[in-house]
């Protein structure tokens, strides 16, 4: 049995992904094809290479699913409209385009592809799309669940239990209360872009949190199963996506910072007070969800599931034992949430299926990289051992575009398509920040440890494949691998296993052989503004438009022309 996942005409993150039996065949984003970062287009290329990898054509998926039911909260929306209007008229506008666009996916579907007529189709509520994205691929025979984000049909935050091939909604809270939205509206307010909440994260670690707590802590009231905001602070509860703030916010605040200039110190105490908020807020969560369902485990997906710091805190504190967040947490994993829900809570499947790594993307044959480089004329050679290759010219400062396999699936490099550098080098952090991936010099970046390893280096005994945990480092380690420790003393740590990537094992495996350290920098393969690279001819691209000093594109060792 096929069942086919999509996601798509939101405001970002097109993807789709095929599962075989339950069995998870490919998922990819949209942005890696069209190279437009957050694509929201209709995921055509996404859908032919589900398609290529599952060895099938469109007309034999039996089900397909979307990831938003405009037909939801029907009511709580009308109430709002009638409430708020004039302000909002924009409301009914976008309600008018979802339904003109959600009620006639197989239409475009079939615009492109031979679908077969007696397919079904389903349109999964938004939440229920990232609770089973999360529980689903999780280890766990039964769990909590926990969604935040901006929103969906109507809800921002969901709270589940997962048990078996069911999952439950137990709670909801609706918009505009919304965590994602209250960080977006500070992340437009400091400067960055939708899409830059990371950037706020990472600038928080420089910031004071007490300058500005009270201040943040009087617009998130924390109740009894859930938070409010003091709207007053806001504009988007109006469908404003302009501003996102108000005056009052302007009054308390002070004038927003303007794009591309200097970072005053008031604004990373802002970033941090806010990731203090959030972090605290989030816990409020977590333990209210424990009280609710008294389950041991807990599985969290939604876009404010990729706070990372955040992650690492519920970890540490909160009375779960154990976590798992689903790599593509944001948006676009709701495709893969999509095809399990439809296959195990409405089908009645049982399941199989555990997420241990997330290359479920293409991969290239060794002739197509070969293709790629000779076609841009460059010098190049093939190595047998390129994993002690690789390591040597890392040991010796060099920065490495590193390209192998399938490509990851979600917003984190996890070692296929990825920029890699040598971690003892103080001086590197500034470096590839500056030169490979021209970005803000705040940035953090992550390390990369063999998963045997972890603990010797980090304040954890847990694994942490999907980099989507902080933790301390060591106080003992800090000046061994200075470049991935962030200013605060933290990592967003990544463990390497032998059993799910061998190759980027491996490669560590070699580094620590130079240099006694089994770590590397790892951060995306991209520059500023562009998705992960996906292609070898992208990697290519890439490499000879950034400062990057060699390319590893499989077992090929890429050089610039002189």
């Amino acid at each position: 049995m096929y069942v086919l996942g999509l996601t798509y005409y939101g405001q970002h993150d097109a993807s789709a992904s095929l599962i075989r039996d339950g069995e998870l065949i490919a998922a990819c984003e949209e942005e890696r094809f069209d190279r437009i970062k957050h694509s929201r287009a209709f995921p055509i290329n996404s859908i032919r290479y589900c398609l290529k990898e599952g060895g099938i054509e469109l007309r034999d998926i039996e089900h397909i699913g979307f990831y938003m039911d405009y037909r939801l909260n029907f009511l709580r929306k009308s109430v709002y409209f009638a409430r708020s209007f004039p302000r909002s008229f924009n409301l009914f506008k976008i309600q008018s385009n979802f339904i003109h666009i959600y009620g006639n996916f197989l239409r475009v579907i079939r615009q492109n592809f031979n679908l077969n007529e007696k397919v079904r189709s389903y349109l999964i509520e938004h939440h229920a799309s990232h609770l089973s994205s999360a529980f689903f691929p999780s280890p766990y025979e039964e769990a909590a669940i926990l969604s935040i984000d901006a929103m969906g049909e109507w809800a921002t935050t969901a709270f589940g239990v997962g048990q078996g091939n069911k999952i439950k909604i137990l709670k909801r809270i609706y918009f505009p209360h919304s965590l994602g939205f209250l960080y977006l509206a500070f992340t437009k307010y400091l400067g960055f872009e939708w899409g830059d909440e990371y950037k706020v994260m990472g600038l928080s670690s420089y910031g004071d949190p007490r300058r500005y707590y009270d201040k943040v802590r009087n617009i998130v009231r924390l109740t009894k199963d859930g938070f409010e905001l003091d709207l007053s602070y806001f504009t988007f509860q109006n469908f404003d996506f302009n501003n996102y703030v108000s005056q009052k916010f302007i009054l308390v605040f002070g004038e927003k910072r303007i794009p591309g200039s200097e970072m005053q110190q008031r604004f990373a105490d802002l970033a941090a007070s806010l990731q203090m908020v959030l972090e605290e807020t989030a816990i409020h969560l977590v333990n209210y969800l424990h009280r609710l369902t008294k389950k041991r485990n807990l599985c969290m997906a939604g876009g404010v599931a990729l706070n990372c710091v955040m992650n690492g805190r519920i970890l540490r504190e909160s009375p779960f034992h154990d976590i798992f967040i689903q790599p593509a947490s944001h948006d676009g994993g709701t495709s893969l949430g999509v095809a399990l829900y439809i296959y195990h809570t409405l089908l009645g499947n049982k399941r199989g299926f555990q997420m241990k790594h997330a290359y479920w993307g293409p991969s290239y044959s060794e002739s197509k990289m070969r293709q790629a480089i000779e076609k841009k004329g460059l010098d190049y050679e093939e190595r047998d051992d390129i994993e002690n290759v690789t390591a040597k010219l890392l040991s010796q400062g060099k920065i490495i575009g590193w390209f192998q396999g399938r490509m990851e699936f979600g917003p984190r490099a996890l070692g296929n398509r990825s920029i890699l550098a040598d971690p003892r080098r103080e001086e590197m952090k500034d470096i590839v920040n500056e030169r490979i991936k021209f970005r803000e010099e705040f940035r953090p970046f992550a390390p990369a440890v063999l998963e045997e390893e972890v603990g010797k280096y980090f304040d954890c005994n847990c694994k942490s494949p999907f980099m989507l945990l902080v933790f301390r480092v060591k106080e003992d380690m800090r000046h061994i691998i200075p470049a991935v420790t962030h200013v605060d003393g933290t990592s967003r740590v990544q463990t390497v296993s032998k059993d799910t990537n061998p190759r980027f094992w491996q490669l560590i495996k070699e580094f620590e052989k130079e240099t006694s350290v089994p770590v590397l920098l790892n951060t995306s393969f991209n520059v500023k503004g562009e998705p992960i690279v996906c292609t070898p001819s992208d990697a290519i691209n890439c490499f000879l438009s950034s400062g990057i000093d060699h390319l590893v594109l499989g077992n090929y060792l890429v050089k610039k022309n002189e």
